[in-house]
């Protein structure tokens, strides 16, 4: 399988996993490279799974990770990454509950990289030559998801900002190319908002550095908290972010705004200081050969407007 695919590696590791040890599901869980990072649940399977089945999944995997120190969490935090075969289904064709019959750390020079799983809706053994065999195919799959996770974090730098975690502006920008051309071969609205910390100098200022990183780490946390699976946070420089809002339209974008807004000043900086924004929104135009800088002016300007009018309140370019 391809090292610079990620996913790729997963499913192709899944499928040899299917064939051999006939499970129902197989899951990897990836640790956590550092406390800040959550840990990785890569689900797959040939078998339809229910939500409370898939939920005893999780739970399972929270404490093999809680067993080996990686983390103590609840199986709902664990970040999932399913396969395509796998859909919840509402009907009972199932148990709900799935067992857990093979598990195996995957460990490369003492570090273990991640740990692998297998789950069946019965409760049965492997024979010792299949043991052999999964034990065998661990120690190549460790070295090749180690390998695969080392590519995918050189990525992540590229594109991801080292203080928020949001995207960075290359990150961003390219986002936004994928997400305007898509709108424009679909006729499909999107908008963007330009939110801009109020007084964020003061912050700097009054309390020194280190609080204002701490408010860019709690609003780019918040916002991304706060949009949907389809939408993305970028952070332009300074205390600037962008959201990207596709199939979104100036209205609906005013009201997501008004709620991120709100919900933006549970952050608090200093004596108890609410944090304002102002925010500005643009829209892309498909069919009219728009351009994201011009996409972007228009966010700008509307900002400018905003921060005119009195600061904490978001406006729209028209």
């Amino acid at each position: 399988a391809d090292p610079l695919d990620l996913n790729g590696l997963l499913a192709r590791a899944s499928g040899l996993l299917f064939k051999w040890a006939q499970a129902d599901v197989v899951t990897l869980i990836l640790p956590p490279e550092g406390p800040a990072l959550e840990p990785v649940l890569h689900l797959a399977g040939r078998q339809p799974v229910l939500p409370l089945a898939e939920r005893s999944i999780r739970d399972e995997c929270a404490q093999l990770l809680a067993e080996m120190d990686f983390a103590h969490l609840p199986g709902e935090a664990l970040r999932l990454h399913r396969g395509p075969e796998l859909t919840p289904l509402h009907g009972t064709i199932r148990d709900d509950y799935v067992y857990r019959f093979w598990t195996q750390p995957l460990e490369v020079d003492g570090e273990v990289v991640g740990v692998l799983a297998l789950f069946g809706f019965t409760d049965w053994l492997l024979a010792p030559r299949i043991r052999r065999l999964l034990a065998g195919f661990a120690n190549s799959l460790a070295t090749a998801v180690r390998n695969a996770i080392a590519i995918q974090q050189l990525r992540d730098c590229a594109v991801y900002d080292d203080l928020t975690g949001v995207f960075n502006r290359r990150g961003l920008f390219e986002f936004l190319t994928r997400e305007c051309a898509r709108s424009e071969r679909r006729n499909a609205p999107l908008a963007v908002l330009l939110v801009d910390v109020d007084h964020f100098k003061r912050i700097n200022d009054d309390h020194g550095h280190p609080e204002g990183d701490r408010v860019l780490r709690s609003v780019g946390a918040m916002l991304q908290a706060d949009v949907r699976v389809t939408d993305a946070v970028g952070r332009l420089g300074g205390d600037e972010f962008v959201v990207v809002l596709p199939d979104t339209d100036s209205e609906t974008a005013g009201r997501i705004g008004a709620r991120i807004s709100q919900r933006l000043m549970e952050v608090t900086w200093g004596e108890d200081q609410v944090v304002s924004v102002s925010a500005g929104i643009g829209r892309f135009h498909p069919g009219q050969r728009d351009t994201i800088e011009q996409l972007m002016q228009r966010a700008d300007d509307a900002l400018y407007e905003a921060k005119r009018g009195g600061r904490a309140r978001i406006a729209d370019a028209l």
